[in-house]
């Protein structure tokens, strides 16, 4: 027969091991959650730093015409980069609660893509000229892909998808390069034929062993984070989220320099 006294002092230690790892997990999330916050704080700063600065020499009477053209043309792609990154703050809780609660706080609906796309690409267009580089969308693959069909998606979510895939393509891409949006059907992971959207582009390279890990949480490659310092690690997170919700998947098919980022949405969502 067990002794009681000795049982309950081996839960006793086994309370204080858990507690102590409950601890260290909890120093750990507050310091993740503060490093996150400070990346938050600078993301935001940085645009609206730049918004102001050209502003100031928009009323300056000496600046040249052309030259105030350029900032208003700098200003308009600042403000771009700050609605997409409270768009995805935002985004954060609610998608959240909808996975938990398995449904949509919006109702999807039937939606051209292309059109989408195109929309989406002349928004970042201005900050892509910037880095010298264009943004085009391959209407022919689409008609191709479409067959005349729309995509029933929840337009808002998608939205910021694609646009997730666009900032990176755009903050990453070597210079006079061209980044290209185009879809095709296929298969995809685990989805048997599917329609594919693709953001493809050519500059950073991706290290092997770190692309399984671009989709998590926070997580941001070496080699990003040596280009650009500043960054919360959440856009492509959200983008896989966004796709779950929709039944899809996210992957990413690197080579070289080029980088294809792919959204894979079920056939039986083209309607």
């Amino acid at each position: 027969m067990s002794d009681p006294s000795s049982a309950a002092a081996e839960e006793l230690t086994k309370l204080k091991s858990d507690n102590a790892a409950l601890h260290v997990a909890l120093k750990e999330a507050q310091k993740t959650n503060q490093q996150y916050l400070q990346n938050v704080a600078h993301q935001l700063t940085a645009p609206l730093g730049a918004i102001k600065w050209s502003i100031e020499a928009l009323k300056d009477p000496e600046v040249p015409i052309q030259r105030k053209s350029k900032l208003l043309s700098s200003i308009y792609s600042q403000a771009t980069i700050l609605v997409h990154l409270i768009k995805n703050f935002a985004l954060m809780s609610n998608l959240e609660a909808d996975l938990e609660l398995g449904q949509f706080r919006e109702r999807p609906e039937p939606v051209d893509i292309m059109k989408l796309c195109i929309n989406l690409a002349n928004d970042f267009q201005p900050q892509a000229a910037e880095h010298e580089t264009s943004i085009v969308v391959d209407e022919l693959s689409f008609a191709e892909a479409l067959q005349g069909k729309k995509v029933e998606m929840v337009k808002n979510l998608i939205a910021q998808a694609v646009s997730n895939l666009l900032e990176n393509a755009v903050k990453y891409a070597d210079f006079k390069t061209t980044i290209t949006i185009d879809a095709q059907r296929a298969s995809f992971a685990n989805l048997p034929v599917s329609l594919l959207l693709s953001v493809t582009s050519t500059g950073l390279p991706i290290k092997a062993e770190e692309t399984s890990r671009l989709f998590e949480r926070g997580f941001r490659g070496s080699m990003a984070k040596q280009k650009v310092p500043a960054g919360t690690g959440i856009g492509l997170y959200l983008a896989k989220r966004v796709m779950s919700l929709h039944k899809g998947a996210i992957g990413l098919k690197p080579r070289n320099r080029e980088s294809r980022f792919i959204l894979a949405f079920p056939l039986s969502s083209a309607v």
